[in-house]
């Protein structure tokens, strides 16, 4: 468990505020349970959301989200003793919510035990007994999803563009011709994806010319990656060492008090950034696969660039703390103001001659 690392133990600090950061979130899973009897850590496998974006001024966004876990009808039945009926459709449940209320329009549970968020379009669509998983017919946006998908990642945004949508984002850059204009026009498929153990992207490119380019700028931003491990390591001793300018102040004695501790930490979640790298560029089918891969997703995505800038935050906002016992300063003499003289009598004027 977290609050049990070394790191984290051997500061009583830091340990009480992870372990209270624990239990508030345990608090909140708890509610969420008991209002929904959804367990957000046992009961979900894994969630994918869709997102349909179309042109400019002709209709609003349409999403909806399929989470995939341990759900039934009784899910819906109990959450609409908050929000509203359920519906029966097909062999699942839905319940429309309040407009305004929520983010979304319903959600719902299919007969397959596929909890449903978004629109209510897109709801009753999925949850009629006529729906059918679309075909993935090969070279087709759905097909390149599916591939990204099968690389089983934490966490993946992907995304393609149609010919509608990308006429109307080239028109709205008014002839430029630059990277993105280039990017645009040529690519099929953009995806980046996080795993439990480093980082990737593909992309599907319309050129070769343009796949090259992509393997150069891939192989650019892993050794900008590289760097930022190191960089937030070096700052991190920096900081460190210039902790002894601000002793007397209760914080930062504790902190220098505890640097071995400060520096276990900032290793945790920094690296080396010797992680493996493997670009695999296919010519073929001008597709090209990046991967970062460590121990751990920390040993990939440099997280620790916020390390040092936590610890200047904290000494540039602990001021030095004034000395109770010294002497207060002696109060400035007031001078009594002074008392003009007495303005002479005025001086009567002079006849005035006839």
């Amino acid at each position: 468990a977290l609050p049990n690392q070394p790191q984290i133990k051997s500061s009583p600090d830091l340990s009480r505020t992870v372990k209270k950061a624990i239990s508030e979130v345990d608090g909140l899973k708890g509610l969420v349970k008991t209002m929904s009897g959804i367990d957000l850590t046992t009961d979900i496998s894994n969630a994918t959301i869709f997102v349909q974006v179309p042109p400019p001024r002709s209709g609003q966004p349409e999403m909806l989200i399929t989470v995939r876990g341990k759900f039934a009808t009784a899910t819906i039945d109990r959450l609409a003793k908050m929000a509203g009926p359920a519906v029966k459709i097909g062999g699942g449940a839905m319940i429309e919510l309040p407009p305004g209320q929520f983010p979304f329009g319903a959600v719902a549970v299919t007969k397959d035990a596929t909890l449903l968020a978004g629109s209510v379009k897109a709801v009753k669509d999925r949850l009629a007994d006529s729906w059918k998983s679309p075909a993935r017919a090969a070279g087709s946006n759905l097909a390149h999803a599916a591939s990204v998908l099968d690389a089983k990642p934490v966490a993946a945004l992907i995304m393609t563009l149609s010919p509608g949508a990308r006429k109307q984002a080239i028109d709205e850059l008014k002839g430029q011709k630059n990277f993105i204009t280039d990017v645009l026009t040529r690519h099929k498929l953009a995806a980046i994806s996080m795993f439990q153990d480093g980082v990737g992207w593909t992309w599907i490119d319309s050129h070769k010319a343009g796949l090259d380019s992509m393997a150069q700028i891939s192989e650019g931003a892993f050794d900008m990656m590289r760097a930022a491990h190191v960089a937030p390591r070096g700052a991190a001793k920096i900081m460190m060492g210039a902790l002894e300018s601000y002793r007397g102040n209760k914080q930062v004695d504790e902190l220098i008090k505890r640097k071995a501790d400060l520096w276990k930490i900032v290793e945790s979640y920094t690296g080396d950034g010797n992680f493996k790298v493997a670009i695999d560029k296919n010519p073929a089918t001008l597709r090209l696969v990046a991967r970062g891969t460590g121990k751990s997703l920390s040993d990939v995505v440099p997280a620790g660039m916020l390390l040092p800038g936590a610890v200047l935050l904290l000494v540039g906002r602990s001021p030095r703390e004034p000395d109770m016992k010294q002497a207060a300063p002696a109060p400035t003499p007031v001078q009594p103001p002074k008392l003009s003289p007495k303005p002479p009598a005025p001086k009567p004027a002079p006849p005035r001659r006839p």
